[in-house]
């Protein structure tokens, strides 16, 4: 493994660099921990005293997914007999990045590209059949595989234990089997499932812990560091960039922040001069709740207001009605004189259709990176600047409160721990679809805007009042 690591080019600031001359101390110490365990891997037979289960706790930007690339590279091009690998992720983009790693390092050594052959959800070595297969949390779980090694990427962002107890179990199924996790910090100290197992891993004699004590990475400027301190919540840097886990659910939002900005009596029972409505809906069927919310964006000012927050929660053993939320939606119209509602696809395409004929305008928001990390940042920028305002509504403050924010290939994303009020952040996150209009919207002047004179505004395709 050292060999091929000392000549394998990997992609630096600088361009393409072999590896034994760019990489730092606390990689090299990783990589040797483990060449033990990969060559038993390799040749189907490890050394008694070889640790075959390591944890690797890095803080954001320390080359994770790399890392773990060139060793499943390694793994696939050198061994001489057939091997069956597993590499799971969060979700389909972060394992995606798996592929994508290794995709890049065969493009930056082309002799690689005899070796491995990188398809959509495996990577396959077509002279000893042996095979990577790239699964995701929201995958089919891994029951019935016998592999040779398993690598658990970003643990602390799967959702669900299911995928961990399915690929741990397999991992014993062989004596030489390596499982080796890569995450970094995370919000749930002392209570998580990912917190027990990490801590089951640090205080084993069977198992290599290796954690970095904040940011350590060469190509990391202190200049992006300052810059992620100044923008990102203080827990939140603390557990991205530090690597220091926290014990509260979410720490997107200082609750300094959510309290400054409880400061409207009551919900408006109307449209009110010099605002313009944007509403969005979050749908939820039989576990989750439906939320609708509605914010009046004041045109003088470039405040953005809770005008109404209206939940919906599907009965024991049964559903939401899809008919309510239209008509709470329909009312909302009447009221604010909204003309469209943006809404989370999942789930609420026959709504669309319906709230189309009924002659709203109705504007899908896919959940994909670039949509995500925009409302993630609007959420964060318009709590932190006291832009918005909100009257107090006791479970759209829980979820507020329990609104993580995680990295992701693409950038951030929220997510939202279930809460005491019910439901999986439903009223949170159809607050953050709605915001990144709803600035735009309240950032346009209408200096004459009365009852007389009405003017209309396009926005993200909609026309508001």
């Amino acid at each position: 493994p050292a060999a091929f690591r000392a000549v394998l080019k990997v992609d630096t600031d600088d361009g393409p660099q072999p590896l034994g001359t760019v990489a730092d101390d606390w990689q090299t110490q990783d990589f040797e921990q483990l060449d033990a365990a990969w060559l038993g891997v390799a040749h189907g037979k490890a050394a008694a005293d070889t640790p075959t289960r390591a944890y690797l706790e890095r803080p954001r930007g320390h080359s994770k997914t790399t890392d773990i690339a060139i060793q499943v590279a390694w793994a696939l091009f050198a061994s001489r007999r057939q091997l069956r690998g597993i590499a799971c992720a969060a979700d389909r983009d972060q394992a995606g990045l798996i592929r994508l790693a290794v995709a890049r390092l065969v493009s930056l050594n082309p002799w690689l590209a005899e070796f491995l052959d990188v398809q959509s959800s495996r990577i396959l070595n077509p002279h000893t059949d042996s095979e990577l297969a790239i699964l995701s949390s929201d995958a089919a779980t891994s029951y019935g595989q016998i592999p040779d090694f398993v690598i658990c990427d970003e643990l602390t962002h799967w959702g669900t234990d299911a995928l961990w107890v399915s690929v741990f179990s397999a991992a014993a199924k062989r004596r030489h089997c390596l499982l080796v996790v890569i995450s970094n910090a995370d919000c749930g100290q002392g209570r998580s499932w990912q917190w027990i197992v990490r801590e089951a891993a640090r205080t084993s004699d069977g198992w290599y812990f290796h954690r970095l004590d904040g940011p350590q990475a060469s190509w990391l400027s202190q200049a992006a560091l300052d810059e992620q301190k100044r923008l990102l919540p203080p827990s939140a840097y603390a557990r991205l960039w530090l690597n220091q886990w926290t014990s509260g659910q979410g720490d997107a939002l200082p609750p300094e922040d959510i309290k400054a900005a409880v400061v409207l009596d009551g919900p408006m029972w109307r449209r009110e001069d010099g605002h313009s409505h944007v509403g969005a809906i979050d749908l939820g069927i039989k576990r989750d709740h439906s939320a609708l919310v509605v914010l009046a964006c004041d045109h003088a000012t470039g405040l953005i207001k809770l005008a109404r927050c209206q939940t919906w929660r599907p009965p024991h053993g049964g559903s939401v009605e899809i008919e309510d939320v239209r008509d709470g939606i329909l009312d909302a119209r009447r009221d604010f004189g909204m003309r469209g509602v943006l809404y989370d696809p999942w789930q609420c395409e026959y709504l669309a259709q319906t709230l189309r004929k009924d002659g709203l305008h109705v504007e899908p928001v896919a959940f994909v990176g670039q949509n995500l990390t925009r409302m993630a940042s609007t959420l964060l920028e318009c709590f932190r600047t006291h832009r918005i305002q909100l009257h107090n509504e006791p479970d759209l403050i829980a979820d507020l409160e329990a609104v993580s924010i995680v990295e992701k290939s693409y950038g951030y994303k929220l997510e939202v721990a279930r809460t005491t009020a019910g439901g999986h952040g439903d009223r949170a996150t159809a607050l953050a679809i709605a915001l990144p209009t709803a600035t735009k919207v309240a950032a346009v002047p209408l200096p004459v805007f009365t009852e007389e004179r009405v003017l209309g505004t396009i926005v993200d395709g909609m026309s508001y009042l």
